[in-house]
């Protein structure tokens, strides 16, 4: 993936341009485009950037611009508008050829689309080709199958091209026992993702065996199931992009997910949960309120309406409008149908919050739904206690938590802490945490831990060195380096100790800047 993150950073020096690449004498709408595109009014800003490369026609950072901001709201004239002038001016990032492919196959164009695929030649996505070139040659009525087992495809491609190739056999229709080998080893894999692609191909009839032990999601896909699905190169590319996008998820890779997520709903507008999937980008893009709108487009009674509805509760979340999250939070939680994943996420927000009572009261409501053998929602439920004030009941919680994950630093870190915190067995946390840095010693937090327990039971320079590795590992680690400056201080190192304080200071939470203002004035006392 290195080539990929070389192209971002190409788009990002293009973004970065300043107005004055614009030839243009009306900055006007540029600027207000900008303006919008900031503040996560997506729609606002593709218009605004529409109509300055429409003054500025030949102009390539405009262009990105609006490449880009039209893929987010699904213009797609005008990102098609913008590609060809970065096309021609030479500075086209390669996704623009997938696009390209996308719209021309929509269109019916397949020559079209086989000339954007050439150009992917060279670029991140040329693992991709293989794939592509099978498709188009099936959809041209030769042996898709024969063609994309004699080219090289590498890793990557191989963990995409599995799935198509059982397409094509599908589509194809000659051998159904080499078609059903070849799904019956894709369903072992566990993707449900891949499972539906499969039964909706195969109907109602041959494909409900595919869905079944899959849990609420894949019932509700089983009882949507029709006629079988035509095997097209639409609907296998379509699958193909929505599964890369998937894949790719998170706020660092938005921009990228959203031009997958685009290609996949190019070929099939109906593709539900490419849609959901760019709704997360475009949040993770910094563009909330199109996001909700991208999700409010999803019917109530999709079979995919619960996975919308729990991206709805994270774009909330991070938009601060936090009453509504947690009340969408709560409608899926306390539904009859709720998974253990929704009622911890409703009391993650409980506990992100404040609201650890009633964080904890729902976390044993996960357990008892099935999360016994979990030790995340062990882990989940006890912190809740703690912070509600109830050691004595979060202790068991934590002990179980280290004991279904005895080789997990976490869980280990977070019962020593605990047992230290709360004046229990110190011995018995000395061994956790150390056991805990033998497990992850490049772990900041673990080293901090570990440091924090030696310099409390006297052990102070032992522990300033352990202090020193964990702001080596998280310079910007609050309690780190509050820690080390407590350290520095009892070993007779103030100026260091008033350093790290002030290191300390930078990222404090509210309740702890007061405490670290107070040693930055008077150095540590015993109120302190």
């Amino acid at each position: 993936m290195a080539p990929i993150i070389r192209t971002c950073s190409l788009g990002l020096a293009l973004l970065l341009a300043g107005p004055a690449a614009a030839q243009t004498a009306d900055l006007t709408d540029y600027v207000r485009a900008r303006a919008a595109d900031a503040a996560g009014a997506a729609g606002i800003a593709a218009q605004g950037y529409g109509r300055a490369l429409a003054a500025t026609p030949g102009d390539p950072v405009i262009a990105l611009r609006a490449y880009r901001q039209a893929l987010m709201v699904g213009d797609m004239a005008l990102a098609t508008r913008a590609a060809a002038v970065m096309e021609k001016a030479g500075v086209a990032p390669p996704d623009t050829a997938l696009v390209d492919m996308a719209v021309a196959l929509a269109a019916g164009n397949q020559p079209g689309a086989a000339d954007a695929v050439k150009r992917l030649k060279g670029t991140p996505f040329d693992f991709l080709m293989p794939i592509f070139t099978a498709w188009l040659a099936q959809a041209r009525g030769l042996d898709g199958v024969a063609v994309i087992e004699s080219l090289d495809l590498g890793a990557l491609g191989r963990r995409y091209a599995a799935p198509q190739r059982t397409l094509m056999l599908l589509a194809q229709g000659k051998d159904t026992t080499v078609a059903l080998d070849a799904m019956a080893t894709l369903v072992g894999d566990g993707d449900a993702d891949t499972r539906i692609d499969l039964a909706t191909v195969r109907g109602r009839e041959g494909g409900r065996f595919l869905l079944d032990g899959g849990g609420p999601e894949l019932e509700a896909v089983a009882r949507s199931l029709g006629a079988p699905q035509p095997v097209t190169i639409i609907y296998g590319l379509s699958r193909m992009f929505r599964a890369m996008a998937s894949d790719l998820g998170g706020d660092r890779m938005a921009t990228l997910t959203i031009v997958l997520a685009r290609c996949a709903l190019i070929l099939d507008p109906g593709e539900t949960r490419a849609r959901i999937v760019l709704a997360d980008a475009i949040n993770g893009a910094g563009a909330p309120d199109l996001a909700l709108q991208t999700l409010a487009a999803i019917p109530k009674d999709s079979p995919f309406a619960r996975r919308a509805a729990g991206v709805r509760v994270a774009v909330l979340r991070d938009a601060g409008r936090a009453d509504a999250a947690l009340a969408d939070a709560k409608a899926l939680a306390e539904d009859r149908g709720a998974t253990p994943l929704e009622v911890e996420r409703y009391a993650q927000l409980l506990t992100d919050t404040g609201r650890h009572e009633a964080a904890a009261r729902v976390y044993a409501e996960a357990l008892r739904r099935g999360g016994e053998g979990s030790a995340d929602l062990h882990l989940d439920y006890g912190l809740a206690l703690e912070q509600a004030g109830r050691w004595d009941q979060a202790l068991p919680e934590l002990r179980k938590a280290a004991e279904l994950a005895p080789n997990r630093a976490e869980m280990l870190r977070t019962l020593g802490v605990g047992l230290i915190a709360h004046g229990g067995d110190g011995v018995e946390a000395l061994r956790l945490l150390e056991r805990a840095r033998k497990i992850a010693p490049e772990d900041a937090e673990v080293a901090d831990a570990l440091g924090w327990a030696y310099v409390r039971q006297g052990e102070v320079a032992r522990g300033a060195a352990l202090l020193e590795a964990a702001t080596r590992s998280d310079p910007a680690g609050s309690a780190a380096n509050e820690h080390l400056g407590d350290a520095y201080w009892r070993l007779g190192r103030q100026f260091e100790a008033r350093y790290a304080w002030r290191a300390a200071a930078i990222h404090a939470a509210p309740a702890d800047a007061e405490r670290i203002a107070r040693k930055l004035r008077e150095g540590l006392t015993a109120a302190s």
